[in-house]
């Protein structure tokens, strides 16, 4: 089919080669999903259609963190466009994760925190997850154990203890995020940290750190002397072994 036939092919062509030229730091929000949006409707123009969802959800970020139910609602949304949304954030979550896939041992909180990091990118709701550790603090194995909503999740100790086992770990790093709060344990994120230590220490596995994740920020529990010195008397755990994180400060 001839050139002429595609109004928006010069166009397109113009975007792909700013995009080149200078990367997307200089594009406004609407250009950038525009352009995202071209490889869902490559005959379309998309930038009406960018427009539309911004004023829907608010930013381009929140277009991307917005459910795939609620943009199939929106007029010209197809499957395709969709999942290409839901796909840039997981992509980038990914990628992080590979590039640092040779990173094999957390000696410190520095470490744990730059490990954990790009394993929360782009979540916009709690998870706890747990990296298991030899005795010369490589890791054997991480693991998402629980997912919450936007601001609380529940973790199951037990089976905490129980791939620490399965792992033949003898050292052990929690690690949450705080969606839209901040990245400094509250009250209970301690009180927590305390019950799965002494669960652990009960099989002879230590707690090594426990990382709070936001926006891109980090702390370590270790780092920022919020870890449990289990030399000292701690609050026994609870009989159960489900233990609630409930609201993440700040929100």
């Amino acid at each position: 089919m001839a050139k002429a036939d595609h109004p928006h092919e010069g166009h397109r062509e113009r975007v792909y080669n700013r995009f080149l030229r200078e990367g997307l730091d200089n594009f406004e929000e609407h250009q950038a999903l525009e352009l995202l949006l071209f490889f869902a409707k490559p005959r379309c123009d998309t930038n009406a259609l960018a427009h539309q969802l911004i004023d829907r959800f608010g930013s381009f970020a929140q277009v991307l963190d917005a459910p795939v139910s609620e943009l199939l609602k929106v007029k010209g949304v197809g499957l395709s466009s969709a999942v290409l949304c839901k796909l840039i954030p997981a992509m980038g979550r990914y990628y992080y994760v590979s590039r640092d896939r040779h990173f094999v041992q957390i000696t410190n909180g520095e470490e744990a925190v730059r490990y954990f990091l790009p394993r929360f990118h782009g979540y916009t709701t709690e998870r706890f997850m747990a990296a298991f550790l030899d005795d010369k603090h490589k890791v054997l194995s991480c693991l998402t154990l629980a997912e919450g909503i936007r601001n609380a999740v529940s973790v199951n100790g037990s089976r905490i203890v129980t791939e620490a086992v399965l792992a033949g770990a003898t050292n052990v790093i929690l690690a949450h995020n705080h969606p839209g709060g901040i990245a400094l344990p509250s009250d209970s994120d301690r009180w927590m940290t305390v019950q799965i230590a002494r669960m652990l220490q009960v099989v002879g596995v230590s707690l090594s750190d426990h990382v709070i994740v936001c926006e891109g920020d980090g702390i370590s529990f270790a780092s920022s002397g919020y870890l449990p010195d289990m030399g000292q008397e701690q609050p026994l755990a609870p009989a159960a072994s489900q233990i609630n994180l409930p609201p993440n400060p700040g929100k």
